[in-house]
């Protein structure tokens, strides 16, 4: 069977290219007018029957044309030119309906393209420059499995939107100044004094883990002598140094504690294959002057002003509900006009686009930082907020209790530990950030059908073992060009193939929204399509042509499936 050229689009983008020559031939001929031409869109029909993909367009042109769907579709089929053969057939149903049904050259075609370096690369990112902030987790404690879902998010997003054509930034803003720092400090600095022998309480409001207790007691000498060294105080009793200055040793005790569990952060995003490649400290915004000339900036145009002995910003002018304080009438700045400062110096980076993953606990918090940015003169679609839900963590379906409040949570790094990075990040990206996700740490851990990365990474190392067996008894895999690739003629192969040329055009649409599970949903689709075929048919010890056919479609899986693995910072296994 002989193979089209290179291509690498995916059957959406064949498809619209046929349909968009049809149209232009179509006005050209005076058959349309067209002066307005609604999106050409595609579905996959559910049923087989309605052929490989479906148009609507000829329903959308019925009111600007002033005919009948139906006779918009006939003419439209009339103008379709295909001289590469990549149509079976064109049939119109129902209203106006327009199913097309490929051949078998097209689905040829797109085996070949899976072995293209650049194959599922949408480059609809054209080199933009983009800034993903995401984790921002307060350093107080270590990353619970919310933070772990924000994290792989937004890593995944990253990966997806780098291999897309865009130019991709992650960062960290690191909440290391406010309330919740300052009852850190509190906190720290009450469980060093236990760490010195003296009974005390917890401050009401403190953080009660172990954690910090156990981070205090290891590095209770280091703490001792760098308070001793600031004050000019005595090492060899701790406690009274302690007590005989409060103000310092909660100040360091603070700053250490927050950079120590900052550190422990860093090891935990390492852990689960989060490479962060900026880290912003609000602390730092607030002491370069960073959120006072962005106060400024806004006072001179007009978009901040006093009332009640505060200052306050005009976001209401922007389309918020109501005017935001950043600044109390005791002088304290608020943390929405540090949000303010490092959204300024975000734009001043010369980032086309600004993402930022969110707990969906801030969605009111959207339409303010929006007003911000355009007050400071960014453009609002420059702006987006991937919100991210919580998740219920389980364990065969019985709940696991977390409270970070409480000192009773499951940490991030628990749960690396017992189900391992792979399944952690796949099990992450499931559900849209914006669904409830509930994670089984039983079924994370099976190695069954059931355990859908289980099951994935099965399919790509069964056929890496595949290919062992056939070196073993040399038999080489065949390129698209050089197989008889229509000897592919069961329905479970056919299922495979399609699935196959659909991964293009779910990748782009996955970097277009920003969606990351759509791939997931694919993998699992793709790879249980494949067992399927593998379960009910033999490979290598059947006729020639047949086996070198469907080693072809073999080797395009496994390579769809590392492709969508690696985006997804999933590792795709050689052998299980």
């Amino acid at each position: 069977m002989t193979v089209a050229g290179a291509g690498g689009p995916g059957m959406k983008h064949r498809l619209e290219g046929l349909l968009q020559h049809a149209l232009n031939r179509a006005k050209e001929g005076g058959a349309l007018k067209l002066d307005s031409l609604p999106p050409l869109l595609f579905e996959i029909p559910k049923d087989a029957a309605f052929g490989d993909l479906a148009s609507t367009i000829a329903l959308g042109l019925a009111r600007p044309e002033r005919k009948a769907p139906r006779a918009i579709a006939e003419i439209i089929q009339a103008h379709v030119e295909d001289p590469d053969g990549l149509l079976a057939g064109i049939e119109i149903a129902g209203p106006g309906y327009l199913n097309f049904r490929f051949s078998p050259r097209f689905w040829a075609q797109c085996l070949a393209d899976t072995e293209r370096d650049d194959f599922a690369k949408p480059n609809v990112g054209h080199g933009r420059k983009i800034l993903i902030e995401f984790v921002s987790a307060n350093p107080t404690g270590p990353l619970h499995v919310g933070h772990g879902r924000g994290a792989v998010l937004g890593d995944a997003v990253a990966r997806l939107m780098a291999f897309a054509g865009y130019d991709v930034t992650r960062e960290y803003y690191v909440n290391d100044a406010g309330k919740q720092v300052a009852t850190l400090a509190r906190s720290a600095y009450a469980r060093l004094l236990q760490a010195c022998g003296v009974e005390v309480e917890l401050p009401e409001d403190g953080y009660p883990g172990d954690y910090l207790r156990d981070l205090m007691v290891e590095r209770r000498d280091a703490l001792i002598t760098e308070i001793a060294s600031a004050t000019g105080g005595s090492a060899s009793d701790a406690a009274r140094l302690l007590r005989e200055h409060v103000d310092i040793a909660q100040e360091i005790c603070g700053r250490r504690a927050a950079d120590w569990l900052l550190d422990q952060i860093k090891a935990d995003m390492a852990a689960l294959r989060v490479d962060m490649q900026v880290f912003v400290s609000e602390r730092a915004l607030h002491a370069e002057g960073v959120v006072g000339k962005a106060l400024d900036a806004l006072a001179a145009a007009g978009f901040v002003y006093e009332k009640d002995g505060a200052r306050w910003f005009a976001s209401e002018r922007f389309g918020d509900e109501k005017d935001r304080v950043v600044q109390r009438s005791s002088g304290e700045l608020t943390y929405f006009a540090a949000d303010i400062g490092y959204h300024q110096q975000k734009l001043a980076r010369g980032f086309d686009e600004l993402i930022d993953v969110w707990g969906a606990d801030h969605h009111g918090y959207i339409p303010r930082v929006a007003a911000a940015i355009e007050a400071l003169g960014g453009a609002r679609d420059k702006f987006q907020v991937i919100l991210v839900q919580l998740v219920r963590l389980t364990r065969g379906g019985e709940p696991v209790r977390m409270g970070k409040r409480t000192g009773e949570f499951v940490t991030l790094r628990e749960v690396v530990d017992e189900v391992g990075t792979d399944a952690t990040r796949f099990f992450f990206l499931m559900r849209r950030g914006d669904s409830q996700l509930e994670f089984d740490l039983a079924l994370a851990t099976k190695q069954s059908s059931e355990n859908p990365v289980f099951y994935v990474q099965y399919a790509h190392a069964r056929i890496c073992t595949l290919f062992r067996k056939a070196a073993d008894a040399g038999v080489a895999v065949l390129s698209a060009a050089a197989a008889p690739l229509e000897r592919l003629g069961e329905v479970e192969e056919q299922a495979v193939v399609k699935l196959l040329a659909q991964f293009p055009d779910v990748v782009e649409e996955s970097a277009i929204e920003r969606e990351p599970h759509r791939i997931v949903f694919h993998l699992i689709e793709l790879a249980a399509a494949f067992h399927r075929c593998y379960n009910r048919y033999r490979i290598l010890d059947v006729e020639p042509d047949l086996r070198d056919a469907r080693l072809v479609l073999a080797a395009a899986v496994q390579r769809v499936l590392r492709i969508g693995l690696g985006v997804l910072g999933v590792q795709a296994p050689e052998s299980m």
